[in-house]
């Protein structure tokens, strides 16, 4: 029984340790963008699946975020604001409880891509979790436009076309997921298009964020590990 419990014990301070909590944010946002929002669509007819993950991704963020325990406790309130947000609106639905939680959403990606980029560019040595980390900022970035995009198709749901044969859910989650990815690393099929004024200014700087972030900050990061190798 003692052998387990320690074995336990290592496996809890495995995953809070910060840098372990980086690697594991990113495999929950790879699941989330790759698997789960594509095949499951809405959070609301998934039974729950997305937003089970979507809760895990917010827990683990707090933990990769800072080691700072005020901090800690700020970015802990957010994820909790975002939590409550999001499970009100699987129990309640309803238009306005969508916008908040995408609201909370938004608010808590915003803070968490902030603080992952600042740990993953902090001083000291630069090992394979930090630039893993950087790449988990990287689809952090992808999920904030992608929940804004959102929140804009709920105020006015003919700020985005869609092209004809693309099957919508409802609401539009997957699609616009799909298409802030699409827009991140400049691919652009043409297949959703925005149509209102503030989308296609988010749209633009989502693109040039795609471009100078991976070029500038992943390469820079790579480069420094390289020469500490």
């Amino acid at each position: 029984m003692s052998r387990y419990r320690i074995l336990l014990s290592s496996g809890w301070r495995s995953w809070r340790d910060p840098d372990h909590s980086l690697a594991a944010l990113l495999v929950l946002l790879l699941l989330y963008i790759l698997v789960f929002t594509p095949m499951y669509g809405s959070p609301i007819s998934d039974g729950g699946l997305i937003s089970i993950i979507f809760s895990l991704i917010l827990f683990t963020g707090v933990l990769a975020t800072a080691q700072n325990h005020m901090i800690r406790i700020g970015i802990a309130s957010i994820a909790l604001i975002a939590f409550m947000a999001h499970w009100l609106h699987f129990v309640t639905g309803g238009p306005i409880i969508h916008l908040i939680d995408t609201a909370g959403a938004i608010l808590f990606f915003c803070t968490q891509a902030y603080f992952t980029v600042q740990r993953v560019f902090r001083a000291g040595n630069i090992n394979v979790y930090r630039i893993l980390g950087a790449i988990a900022g990287y689809l952090i970035i992808g999920m904030i436009f992608a929940n804004a995009y959102l929140f804009i198709s709920l105020l006015s749901p003919d700020a985005f076309r869609f092209a004809p044969g693309v099957k919508i859910n409802e609401p539009p989650l997957p699609e616009l997921v799909y298409f802030a990815f699409v827009t991140l690393t400049t691919v652009g099929y043409g297949d959703i298009t925005p149509l209102h004024p503030f989308a296609r200014s988010l749209v633009s700087m989502e693109a040039l964020i795609g471009q100078l972030y991976p070029a500038i900050l992943i390469a820079r990061l790579v480069t420094l590990y390289r020469r500490e190798a």
